[in-house]
């Protein structure tokens, strides 16, 4: 696999890039763009002064559709495929994140619940 240096680095998820400055922080041409945004694998947005320009999520996804693309030679189409499984997979392991969280939430509820009964129990146990 083929490493390439990140061009710059932007953390504002309101930024956006020109086709041609998209192009070079990719490392794509502009005809790439276009195609892609054809098969809908990017969506490109108006931006104020009324040039098309993608987001830096767009910028990036442009980054692995490259790799899949021209490095391991994937069509488009292809492309496109692992990108929506790829995106299943990261929802599913979130939500599996989450519920193992509330599992463990619950866990120590209930720790902390028998602790209380095991009190009540041993006062009434005294008591009698």
């Amino acid at each position: 696999m083929k490493t390439y240096p990140l061009g710059t680095y932007c953390d504002s998820p309101d930024a956006h890039f020109e086709y041609t400055t998209a192009a070079r922080l990719a490392r794509v041409s502009i005809s790439f763009i276009h195609q892609c945004e054809r098969s809908e694998l990017i969506a490109s947005r108006t931006m104020l002064h009324g040039k098309k320009g993608l987001c830096v999520e767009d910028v990036t996804k442009l980054k692995v559709i490259r790799h899949f693309h021209e490095d391991m030679g994937l069509e488009l189409e292809a492309v496109d495929f692992i990108l929506s499984y790829r995106s299943q997979i990261k929802q599913l392991r979130r939500g599996s994140e989450e519920m193992q969280r509330r599992l463990h939430r619950q866990e120590q509820n209930h720790r902390i619940e028998i602790l209380k009964l095991r009190q009540q129990a041993v006062q009434a146990s005294d008591t009698q």
